[in-house]
């Protein structure tokens, strides 16, 4: 008997929680961590790492781009792993 009190209320608590972020979204608000990299930032990582030296190789390396762009080396990967736009 109780599991099934249990288990009625959890499913109160999703559909209220749901409901409340169905009504967030209709209001132009949006939850969650802002993004570390913006459109410009992503093209700049890209531009960055496709720049070649003087013998052919990379120019810079990703921990470079991340350090110069304020990001991890992980957040680099991810945006050049991305589809452009």
């Amino acid at each position: 008997m109780f599991g099934a009190f249990d288990e009625f209320l959890r499913e109160l608590i999703v559909e209220g929680t749901l409901e409340g972020l169905a009504s967030a979204r209709a209001r132009g608000r949006v939850g969650g961590r802002p993004r570390a990299l913006d459109a410009d930032g992503i093209e700049m990582a890209r531009a960055l790492y496709e720049m070649k030296g003087h013998d052919g190789k990379r120019k810079y390396t990703v921990q470079q781009i991340a350090d110069r762009l304020g990001v991890g080396r992980a957040t680099i990967y991810r945006s050049l792993d991305a589809d452009p736009r």
